[in-house]
């Protein structure tokens, strides 16, 4: 059982050993805690350096593991898979070697995103395959982690041109969305967890930080059934139905809006304006990509900011400006050399070469070609 921080208090002033001394073993999770909570709460870089300091003064094994899971996390979050592979893929082995198989799973899940952001999607499709075969299975796992590797997989389908079986993925992961508390709770939590610590009483910081995670981990679930949305709104307009794209992203929209989601809502305002594109409004396209680019540009989304640059070059191209369009599809471009992904990069290259070639520019053409290929 453990004393209570007054009990704790108490014996610190009687027998005249400072608080810290008592409360040593606490600070070891504290510190743990302290780099969950900054991932949790979307500090990424912070906890990298955090995860970091732990994994360097740490021995191998199940602790190193995990440390090194939320490391890659936090690196695939600030797109840079070729550092979180061998992190992910350690930790991975060393999960499932010591039998814990949930921890193994999540860490398999950030193996798989980082293949994917490296543009290997049979080993992402592979590996998230497996982790869906083993929750159905039974797998104690997050409540929200089917939904998320649903989407995951409805992601891979989706690049490779399987739209039919993104829709049935994101369809099944749909039903299992609710809604969960926001994230203003959680970061009150995570400054007092924070107060606690800096004050000493790492006993209170491990229970402010901990509801903290709770909230956090709610405000993901609420993210991720936004995002659900948002990639089904896009599949049906790969499909061709507008009227339920419409109402996909519609709804992405209103979530995403009541979460204050601003990196999620870029999205979702590019959705809207390939929608816009679709139904032949260019006006409206214009509109919601100035929206897409302004949020975008402000929580350094660049993948928002690249789809919104491809878009609004089409819509330009198709209306008649191919000028402007070249401009904007060498932005594009230009971001996507830097920032990727390369699918991507090789598509706006492909447009913007077919777009030289009606313009009677063949040389250039075929320069933007053979990049193309290279990419």
């Amino acid at each position: 059982m453990r004393p209570s921080w007054a009990a704790i208090t108490y014996l610190s002033g009687c027998l005249g050993i400072p608080i810290h001394e008592l409360v040593r073993e606490a600070q070891p999770g504290w510190e743990r805690l302290t780099a969950d909570l900054h991932l949790a709460a979307g500090d990424w870089q912070r906890a990298v350096d955090r995860y970091t300091q732990l994994i360097d003064a740490s021995s191998s094994g199940t602790d190193l593991a995990l440390l090194r899971r939320g490391r890659a996390e936090a690196l695939c979050r600030l797109e840079r898979p070729r550092e979180a592979l061998p992190d992910a893929a350690a930790a991975y082995e060393v999960l499932i070697q010591v039998g814990q198989q949930a921890d193994a799973a999540y860490a398999g899940y950030w193996l798989a995103y980082a293949h994917f952001q490296l543009n290997n999607a049979d080993e992402a499709r592979a590996l998230l395959h497996q982790l869906l075969a083993e929750v159905r299975a039974g797998l104690a796992v997050q409540a929200d982690f089917k939904l998320r590797v649903l989407i995951a997989l409805a992601m891979v389908e989706s690049w490779a041109g399987h739209h039919d079986r993104a829709l049935t993925l994101l369809e099944e992961g749909r039903v299992m969305s609710d809604e969960m508390d926001d994230r203003r709770r959680a970061s009150f939590l995570q400054s007092l967890a924070v107060s606690y610590a800096q004050t000493g009483d790492h006993e209170g910081a491990l229970r402010a930080g901990t509801e903290a995670m709770t909230l956090f981990e709610a405000a993901d679930a609420e993210q991720a059934a936004s995002s659900l949305r948002n990639s089904l709104a896009l599949t049906y307009l790969q499909l061709g139905n507008l009227q339920r794209a419409t109402e996909m992203a519609a709804e992405a929209r209103d979530r995403s809006t009541r979460s204050s989601d601003q990196g999620l809502l870029a999205h979702v305002a590019e959705t809207e304006a390939q929608i816009a594109l679709a139904a032949g409004d260019h006006a409206a396209v214009k509109e919601r990509i100035a929206e897409a680019l302004n949020l975008a540009r402000s929580t350094q989304n660049t993948h928002a900011e690249s789809s919104a640059l491809l878009t609004m070059a089409r819509s330009e191209r198709q209306s008649g400006h191919p000028a402007q369009a070249e401009k904007t599809y060498r932005q594009a471009v230009d971001l996507l050399r830097t920032s990727g992904p390369r699918p991507r990069l090789a598509e706006a290259l492909r447009e913007w070469a077919d777009l030289l070639v009606s313009r009677k520019r063949h040389a250039e053409a075929v320069d933007l070609l053979q990049e193309a290929l290279r990419a």
